[in-house]
């Protein structure tokens, strides 16, 4: 069935659901950026007020909107622009009634319950609200998130003035954006109620539109269970508000200012010896807004620009000196240091195995390039590097910043009556800024960002209960990067890397959204219809594959490069290596021969299929249109009660390219592997051809993936406040609406974004844009030598197993030739993630204006987006036996480990039964061995197993635990061809494949008290899943799960699992000073000293990340592609360290290393090892703000404010990054750590830094 949507079908669904909406008329908060406002109406005796007129004010703009409270005495105001109002109320028979000021907060409801006096209307009574400062309490869903005014944004200390820096401030919300168990790039962003994320990579807290402190009347982020207006996605709701201007002109001019001298040193600079960054920042600009005409027409703009000269410490891997003269160095087994001459390398010789015989000599032009190298970048840090072939170089990198934002916006009350309003946003940035270079005098990758947006809005009263409001957003995100290298990636790895070799890219991604929305007020329900429409477009034009690479990597040779250091360990028994000294060996010596072991050719075709010049970039047209529909009712039972129901559905087309640029795979991925595994436990291998065929609407076929009809998103909730006027409940509960009981349930869908599509086009080498790439072990150092490097610039298409295509044409197949191609894909058969998240919580009031809610969060995610590698080597199962090739090879695993002589070994049925007696051994040793012992003697280790030295055998392989890598010599020499694709070595797809589960408790205490305002946050939770990776990870990067065939295996805490979360931010205006608590009556001379002092700070504290992965890169046991983790034999917990004599005085993870790097064992065949089992140090900063405020003497609402900002207050440096993960063989038998192995490479945040102010205000 084809499921494709096009634009054109999708622009008749807009305007059916257009009709839709103004048929069935509609309340509540509306798309997100407005407030609502409700109440009920009481005489003295507590009995309703029905009929009673209600008038909502705008204080600013003076805006009148008027309402008649319904037979249980309610009123209710929708679709409010959040500010400050106050409410006027009159009855027969009562006096007016008018509330002090209050604020409506962006998507909440202010609940104002108001009692009338008996008396005539002509006497008016004030009705005390609590004033601005009084918390907004959530009494009618069970949305959790606090609300952010802007006094907290203008006035909390914020890193750079980034209004980002803190929409984490909430419960539930860790520093990276995941919330309540949900992915950071889930999360949805809207200023004014129009979206403005970045729809490919969807950053959490980072909108494609800046938004300046100075320009934000006010934000919220929503945690958990939104309602049916809000929640396109499952990750935060983040709605913004834009300042409006009003009958008073009021604005002001800034300047922010930073130096290198009230900055400190990072730790790692100190330690290296490397001086502070630089660091020249001023951050300045205004605002100002007012009547045009007075209480119909007002202006607000705001300019902010920044203009930085900065450095950052960057460390890089450097080849020593020693190296650039042709030499590598390592310590013996005795303890020594080795040194062997450019002579002795040129007379090395692999004595045994597979290719014995002498070493290719040293490259002459790989040995000039370390010389350079050593002497252009001498190494400084110890960090990085095995300290005797390579080290690390730290140096500052400047990095100038130039920033400039605009933001205008318009309000015009068309009509008197207020029923006709319209309010129009600008904005537009004009950025440059670089990033780091690769080495202080290679070129530095700058950035020109300059997005734009605009947001129109009209809002119709059509009656006192029927609001509309129709929005319309432009927001344009468009950026271009300059590379650093227009020269094909050549580098040596572990060893150095020449350049960032980034790479020219343009992006222009604009995005049409239409909103409407009907409120409707009948009875005591709040109806709401609404749709939300989004149009996106995205031109990339993109240098990333328009080069070549080649690299000198160890790990490609044959045997994974063990050859390497049986070529040194051949020289006699003073040179036998360290065994953690084997991979700086293998490193090292890779780089002195100069080889380039693994290599590829990109090739980029045009819409005709013929070639594109190499350096020609690769440009799509990228699209995708959205449609939500939703509809919500908030029942008002009782007045203390309110019941929610709502129900969204959305609807995404899949992504594709606008121009005809599209392909995919002939089979769905995942029926493809169903099939291999199918055939697989039949004793088989399915190898019927994979095909990329022509996709998307431009072709007349299929997208990528189908459209998901199923998106139904129901949201239930409720409130209540309970009323005891006596008794232990009234002790529990309070009386006078002192409590809130909340719950809710909701059922909410994550949304693709365009990164789907990009890294499927950037990742699939069949197709417009294909790759060409040789597969591990094509080279060896003796009988088959990799082509040599000559130079930077030399060719890699010309070298052998490169074919030069002259043209494609669909459909198009790769060879069944047992190339081992590495390459990603997209399952077709995707559908939304769907989350179930459901939250019950527990809110009251104390005195002293302080509100305290518990709440418990749960979160089951399914069908998440992960990939796997759908072409995994299979796990054949003999139908003789039933027994497995990851049982009967996990049985020789285990003999192995325990050093099994080899004719000790007992065989195995799968050996004996799936191969023809003698067949392994003819082809591995001739020496009469079983199937079973001939495939134990390929993978022993010659040294430590007894029967492997000397005749019959005279070697073992030496391949240690790399099992693929029998799975691949079964395959290619012994046959039949049972485990290996014979297109692909590793083929990694994104599927909707994974799952997680969230339980979280949260504590809030807030408290608005004359003058004290502060909010404390503590999250205690716990986050699982199969893996964390987002769209943006990349197909073998963090979302992929290593064994397909077991998924299960990945399941651990998340990535983004913090334990215990805590976050405070406060502001306080110190009591001392005129018209204060204290010293109320100073002279006004000792005032200008000593009175109007401010006090804010933002602190947070939360546990450490998890660490990931500990590498085994020994073999690949499991995944031919990718190398599993190594796994634990006991509890590992890290002990951090700053500095230790065996830890080379660097901070390091642990403090015994050897103990805990013994405490792991190589994976066996099958295995994923083990994932996120140790974590980071725990994070902790402090941030304060100081400012004096003078009030001018010829208007006291004209005032200067200076102000003294410390970032990271105690200076304290807590350790991140690793830089050395890696295991050996055999870590718990024979192995050592290396020498940089568990060294943190950086801290967690910033040095501490100051920042002066000055403000002027009116």
């Amino acid at each position: 069935m084809n499921n494709k949507v096009t634009f054109k079908s999708g622009l008749s669904m807009a305007v059916l659901s257009f009709v839709f909406v103004a048929l069935l008329g509609v309340q509540g908060f509306a798309q997100a950026g407005t407030s609502s406002v409700t109440g009920t109406i009481f005489n003295e005796q507590n009995e309703v007020v029905p009929g009673a007129t209600v008038t909502l004010v705008s204080v600013a703009q003076n805006t009148r909107r008027t309402a008649v409270t319904n037979s249980q005495g309610n009123y209710s105001f929708s679709l409010v622009t959040p500010g400050p109002y106050r409410i006027e109320v009159e009855a027969q028979g009562f006096k007016r009634a008018v509330t002090s000021e209050f604020q409506a907060q962006v998507d909440r409801t202010a609940q104002l319950p108001i009692t009338l006096e008996v008396g005539g209307v002509d006497v008016t009574v004030t009705v005390d609200t609590g004033g601005l400062e009084t918390l907004s309490i959530n009494t009618q869903d069970a949305s959790l998130g606090n609300n952010f005014v802007s006094e907290q944004i203008v006035q909390l200390p914020l890193e750079g003035r980034n209004v980002g820096n803190l929409l984490s401030l909430q419960a539930a919300v860790t520093p990276d954006g995941s919330v309540s168990g949900g992915r950071s790039d889930q999360a949805n962003i809207t200023l004014d109620g129009v979206d403005v994320n970045d729809q490919q990579n969807g950053p959490a807290f980072t909108p494609v539109l800046r938004v300046t402190p100075d320009s934000i009347e006010e934000f919220r982020v929503t945690t958990s269970n939104p309602d049916a207006s809000r929640g396109r996605s499952s990750g935060a709701q983040i709605a913004l508000v834009t300042k409006s201007g009003s009958n008073k002109f009021s604005g002001n001019l800034f300047e922010y200012h930073r130096n290198t001298v009230t900055t400190a040193n990072s730790y790692f600079n100190n330690l290296a010896g490397v001086e502070r960054p630089k660091l020249i920042r001023n951050l300045f600009g205004g605002s100002l807004g007012g009547p045009i005409v007075k209480d119909r027409l007002f202006f607000f703009y705001n300019y902010e620009g920044m203009r930085e000269a900065k450095g950052v410490s960057v460390l890089r891997l450097v080849p020593l000196a020693s190296m650039g003269q042709g030499q590598l160095r390592y310590r013996n087994t005795n303890g020594q240091v080795v040194t062997l001459s450019l002579a002795q390398l040129n007379g090395l010789v692999v004595p045994g195995g597979s290719a014995p015989g002498p070493v290719v000599d040293m490259n002459p032009a790989a040995i000039a390039v370390f010389q350079s190298a050593a002497a252009r970048y001498p190494a400084n840090d110890t960090g990085l590097g095995d300290g005797f072939n390579t080290g690390g170089y730290r140096f500052n990198a400047p990095l100038p910043v130039e920033l400039n934002t605009h933001t205008a916006k318009i309000d015009w009350k068309i009509t008197r009556d207020d029923k006709h309003t319209v309010s129009v946003r600008g904005n537009y940035q004009q950025d440059i800024f670089s990033n780091a270079s690769a080495f202080p005098d290679t070129p530095t990758p700058d950035t020109w960002s300059h997005p734009l947006g605009v947001a129109a809005s009209y809002t119709w009263l059509i009656k006192s209960n029927i609001v509309n409001r129709f929005t319309y957003g432009l927001t344009r995100n468009a950026f271009s990067n300059q590379g650093d290298s227009n020269e094909n990636t050549i580098t040596f790895r572990d060893v150095f890397t020449p350049a960032n070799f980034a790479r020219s890219f343009n992006r222009v991604q604009p995005t049409q959204n239409f909103t409407n929305d009907v409120n409707w007020t009948i009875g005591d329900h709040s109806l709401q219809f609404g749709i939300n429409f989004r149009i996106i477009r995205n031109k990339r034009t993109d240098f990333g594959l328009a080069f070549d690479n080649g690299v000198a990597n160890s790990s490609f040779y044959l045997g994974a490069g063990t050859q390497l250091t049986q070529a040194v360990n051949n020289l006699g028994p003073d040179f036998q290596v360290d065994p953690q000294f084997s991979l700086a060996v293998q490193r090292a010596l890779a780089g002195l021969i100069g080889r380039l072991s693994q290599y590829g050719a990109n090739f980029n075709f045009g819409i005709d299929g013929q070639p594109l010049a190499g350096g020609e970039p690769v440009v799509r047209n990228w699209a995708a249109e959205e449609y939500d529909f939703y509809v919500q009712d908030s029942w008002k039972i009782r007045p203390n009660f309110t019941l929610n129901l709502g129900l969204r559905y959305g609807l995404s087309t899949p992504v594709y390219e606008t121009e005809g640029y599209q392909a995919k795979p002939n089979i769905t991925l995942q029926e493809y592997l169903d099939r291999r595994v199918a055939a697989a436990a039949q004793g088989q291998n399915y190898t019927e051809p994979l095909q990329i065929v022509l996709a998307g609407p431009a072709n007349g076929a299929e997208g990528f993936y189908s459209m998901d009809w199923d998106n139904w998103q129901p949201r239930v909730s409720f409130a209540w406040t309970p009323k005891f006027e006596s008794g232990w409940l009234s002790k529990i509960f309070g009386t006078n609406d002192e409590s809130v009981v909340r719950g809710g349930f909701s059922i909410m869908n994550d949304y693709f974004g365009q990164a789907l599509a990009v890294n499927f086009d950037a990742n699939n080498r069949l197709g417009f844009a294909s790759n060409q790439t040789i597969s591990a072990n094509t080279y060896n150092i003796t009988t088959n030598p990799a082509p040599l490097y000559t130079g930077s610039s030399m060719a890699i298409r010309t070298l052998p197993g490169i074919t030069i295509p002259a043209s494609i044409s669909f459909p198009l197949q790769q060879p069944l030739d047992d190339q081992r191609r590495i390459e990603g894909s997209l399952d077709d058969n995707l559908k939304s993630p769907i989350h179930y998240q459901w939250n019950v919580s527990y809110g009251r009031r104390f005195g002293w204006g302080i509100y305290a809610e518990a709440s418990y969060v749960g979160r089951i995610a399914k069908d998440l987006l992960a990939s796997r590698d759908v072409m995994q080597p299979n796990d054949i199962r003999d139908p003789v036996s039933g027994q497995t090739y990851n049982e009967a090879a996990g049985i020789l695993e285990w003999h192995r480990r325990n050093r099994t002589p080899v004719n000790s070994v007992p065989n195995q049925p799968f050996f004996e039964n799936m191969y023809a007696a003698g067949s392994i051994d003819a082809v591995l040793f001739g020496a009469g061995l079983s199937n079973t012992r001939a495939a134990y003697g390929f993978m022993a280790v010659t040294a430590v197993t007894p029967g492997c030295a000397g005749p019959p055998l005279n070697g073992c392989y030496d391949s240690g635990n790399d099992w693929t890598y029998l799975q691949d010599i079964f395959d290619r020499f012994v046959g039949p061809k049972l485990y290996y694709n014979r297109q692909y070595g590793a083929l990694s797809a994104y599927g909707t494949i994974a799952n997680s589960n969230y339980h979280g408790g949260t504590l809030s205490v807030r408290q608005r008290f004359k003058g004290l305002t502060w909010d404390l946050n503590y999250t205690m939770s716990r986050s699982m899943d199969d893996t964390s990776g987002l769209q943006t990870s990349g197909v073998f990067g963090g979302a992929f799960i290593l064994n397909a065939l077991r998924p299960k295996d990945n399941y651990s805490v998340s990535d983004f699992d913090l334990r215990h979360i805590v976050n405070v931010n406060a502001i306080w205006d110190i009591p001392i000073g005129r018209n204060r608590t204290f010293f109320s009556g100073m002279n006004k001379v000792v005032d200008a000293i000593l009175g109007g002092w401010q006090l804010s700070t933002i602190y947070r504290w939360n546990t450490g990340y998890p660490n990931g992965f500990f590498v085994d890169v020994a073999g690949w046991p499991t995944n031919w592609n990718v190398r599993s983790a190594v796994v634990q034999l006991r509890q590992i917990s890290p002990t951090p360290t700053r500095l230790g004599g065996q830890n080379n005085d660097r901070p390091n993870a642990f403090s015994n290393r050897l103990a805990t790097y013994r405490g792991f064992r190589s994976p066996g065949p099958g295995e994923s090892g083990d994932r996120n089992i140790t974590r980071y140090p725990n994070y902790v900063v402090l941030d304060a703000g100081l400012q004096k405020s003078f009030d001018m003497p010829w208007n006291e609402n004209h005032k200067i404010k200076i102000r003294w900002d410390v970032f990271n207050v105690t200076n304290s440096a807590r350790f991140t990054g690793n830089a050395d993960t890696t295991f050996g063989l055999d870590p718990d038998l024979i192995g050592a750590p290396g020498p940089s192995w568990g060294n943190y490479t950086g801290t967690q945040g910033s040095p501490r830094v100051m920042q002066f102010a000055f403000r002027f205000e009116f």
